[in-house]
């Protein structure tokens, strides 16, 4: 009985046994736990790294596409950030600067194609860093062979991953065809212009011009109250001289006259025209009389000193001129047909009485027909 007992108390004492056990069984539990949650963190890692290398797979594809889109373009083009580093540049702009990829990325935009506006607030990065939306502007930039080159810039801001702006992508497009078409163009009008104002064989202004000229400065000299003085002047004996030299030398005389008009006459608001035939005009605004006259005389010397041979000439050995002067103040009662019809009786006198010489005449009496 007593050995009974005392197996008992060895297999269960105090419950040790099954205390034990039940440890046992926490601690195995666990140690499963962990394996499985080892497991899981080794999946997830696996998992990670599959994501990232899937991730890191279409940056490159990104990154090579994107190279190819921007080194294809045949508009140059760069990558600055906000320090004014070039962190990209593509195949064109490089070939126009004519220099290695290396010897532009890391440099400063404002050393590689520096400009008047680097370093003051009217810089692009400047602008955009600030707020400004989107730049383009016509500008002109150096080849490297020094040929200056018309560009469209067109810059937009470069965000980063939460938005801000850390640089500008900025496009340079050439535009010299463009450029060439509008001055092609532009020429084309001017010479248009030149043709429905200028007398196409001597070049000074024709009839319409002259009709157009004294009809504005009449118009803005009777405002200001300023005197207009108008010369009409004549070839002597010019019928002759084409008879005797023929027409080709008729023409080159016109020319050589008009010239000599033009070579004396050279106030900016003056104009010279061909008022027909053998008959030139010049109109002189804010000219008084006395001024008018001394032009006049002027212009009578320079044709003579030109020293154009006319053997049929009653007056002199070469080509002369007869001119009459006439100048008013434009006013409410007068007309600008006026002061021409005054001014051609003064150069009919001129003829009547000699030849290559300068008469005036008073508008007041003209004014008075008029009334």
């Amino acid at each position: 009985m007593e050995k009974k007992i005392m197996a008992q108390e060895q297999v269960s004492p105090d419950g040790n046994a099954e205390n034990l056990f039940s440890e046992y069984q926490r601690v195995s539990e666990e140690l499963q736990k962990a394996k499985l949650d080892q497991e899981q963190i080794r999946t997830d890692l696996e998992n990670a790294i599959e994501r990232a290398n899937v991730m890191a797979m279409k940056a490159e594809i990104a990154n090579v596409e994107l190279n190819q889109i921007i080194n294809t373009s045949i508009d140059g083009m760069y990558l600055v950030y906000q320090d004014f580093t070039i962190k990209r540049i593509n195949a064109t702009l490089l070939s126009f600067l004519n220099i290695s990829e290396s010897d532009a990325v890391g440099k400063k935009c404002y050393e590689l194609m520096p400009c008047d506006w680097c370093g003051t607030p009217k810089c692009t990065l400047t602008k955009l860093l600030h707020g400004q939306a989107q730049i383009e502007l016509d500008i002109e930039v150096a080849r490297h062979d020094g040929v200056q080159v018309p560009f469209i810039f067109a810059a937009t801001p470069f965000r980063g991953i939460d938005g801000a702006v850390i640089g500008m992508v900025a496009r340079f497009k050439d535009i010299t065809d463009r450029k060439y078409a509008e001055n092609t163009l532009k020429e084309a009008n001017e010479r248009l212009k030149r043709l429905a104002t200028s007398d196409g064989l001597t070049q000074v202004a024709n009839r319409r011009s002259f009709d157009q000229t004294m009809e504005r400065e009449w118009n803005r000299l009777r405002r200001t109250k300023e005197p207009l003085s108008l010369i009409m002047s004549d070839v002597d004996f010019f019928k002759l001289y084409n008879d005797t030299y023929g027409h080709q030398g008729g023409d080159d005389c016109l020319k050589s006259v008009a010239g000599a008009l033009s070579e004396t006459v050279r106030r900016g608001g003056d104009c010279v025209a061909r008022y027909g035939g053998e008959e030139f005009a010049v109109i002189l605004p804010a000219t008084d009389e006395k001024g008018a006259l001394r032009v006049a005389e002027k212009i009578r010397q320079a044709v003579e000193n030109l020293g154009m041979e006319h053997k049929k000439s009653s007056v002199a050995p070469c080509v002369t001129l007869s001119l009459g002067v006439a100048a008013t103040i434009p006013s409410e009662a007068g007309t600008p047909e006026l002061l021409i019809k005054c001014a051609d009786e003064a150069l009919y006198s001129a003829k009547s009485s000699g030849r290559n010489r300068v008469v005036v005449r008073e508008c007041r009496e003209i004014a008075a027909e008029k009334n």
